[in-house]
């Protein structure tokens, strides 16, 4: 895992660089948020060079994440992944899409298989549930799960699908691929503090205009306008996957849209949530979904072999757990 973080920070640094440095005037803070790989994507940057310098900052930060959703999403006809869904076997992957797809094949061992990023087929059976109001064929999410098992092959020259059957879907971690690439090239910048967004995954760099660290509250996900508590201080990247984020409602039921891929169902494991802290928001993101799959025991088993990283398991009655060296800053309320 060590050597997959590593060769992903590797990356981001030698892709972004910010030839804006010594810009002279600052300005306190500021922020946009722009609508981008699903989600709002929201930069607040303190103390940034004043004009056009600090403007540009904003306007390479968002070309960024532009540039990977051209790659990594499947909606997007020209992305590898798209191809590669729609050719099952493809060349010429970009440094983006490779370096996804080996932290997606060493997240998926580590967690005996609750991260599975081919399980693009059986998703597409929950949408269609959602529209039509029935639950998926068995014999329907029966191939599509065992298509999505067997998995992709990754190769110096390119990436093949394994199945017929198998559509990859990076959602899983595409954002917090996206959000690494955001922070690495944020900083090689003249900027004093940071804190991005996407959507559920948050990530921050040095501190707020006033000196202080920063502080990120944890939703309780039966109440969007209340907190189960904070991390203070926060540092790193932040990733919460949860059964309320998404879903389908089927004859008055709500299924969740994370799905295990031991059923093809959504995950009952007893959580609703589980938020992940780690020097990667690409692994924090993956793991948060694999998480959600693997419920606390197997979830604080992987923390007790990983003690770097850290999660806030919330259970569906409420109970709140930390487990991790990460997770040491947060207080429940």
């Amino acid at each position: 895992m060590k050597k997959i973080i590593s060769v992903l920070l590797s990356v981001v640094l030698c892709l972004f660089i910010c030839p804006l440095t010594g810009c002279g005037a600052t300005v306190k803070e500021g922020e946009k948020t722009r609508f981008l790989m699903d989600t709002q994507v929201t930069i607040r940057l303190y103390k940034y060079p004043r004009g056009e310098a600090g403007e540009a900052i904003f306007t390479e930060a968002f070309s960024l994440v532009s540039e990977i959703e051209g790659v990594l999403s499947a909606t997007v006809s020209t992305s590898d992944v798209a191809r590669l869904n729609r050719e099952r076997s493809i060349t010429g992957l970009s440094e983006h899409t490779r370096t996804v797809l080996s932290l997606c094949q060493t997240v998926g061992e580590e967690t005996g298989g609750a991260f599975l990023p081919t399980m693009g087929g059986v998703s597409a059976l929950w949408k269609q549930a959602g529209e039509t109001g029935t639950l998926p064929d068995a014999a329907a999410l029966d191939a599509a799960l065992t298509a999505a098992r067997a998995g992709f092959t990754l190769t110096e020259e390119g990436c093949a699908l394994n199945a017929a059957g198998a559509l990859l879907d990076l959602g899983g971690v595409g954002k917090g691929y996206a959000m690494d690439c955001v922070m690495a090239y944020l900083a090689t910048c003249d900027v004093g503090g940071a804190i991005v967004s996407f959507g559920s995954n948050v990530s921050v760099l040095g501190k707020k205009a006033n000196g202080k660290p920063f502080v990120v509250a944890l939703r309780d996900p039966k109440d969007a306008q209340r907190s189960v508590g904070v991390f203070d201080p926060f540092s790193g990247h932040l990733s919460v996957s949860g059964d309320y984020e998404r879903y389908v409602t089927v004859g008055g039921v709500r299924y969740h849209h994370i799905l295990d891929p031991a059923t093809g169902y959504p995950s009952a494991s007893g959580l609703s949530s589980a938020a992940v802290i780690s020097d990667s928001a690409t692994l924090s993101d993956a793991l948060s979904t694999a998480f959600l799959v693997m419920g606390r025991a197997k979830t604080e088993a992987y923390l007790a072999a990983h003690p770097a990283i850290g999660a806030v398991l919330i259970a569906a009655d409420g109970t709140v757990t930390t487990a991790g060296e990460r997770a040491a800053s947060f207080s429940a309320r």
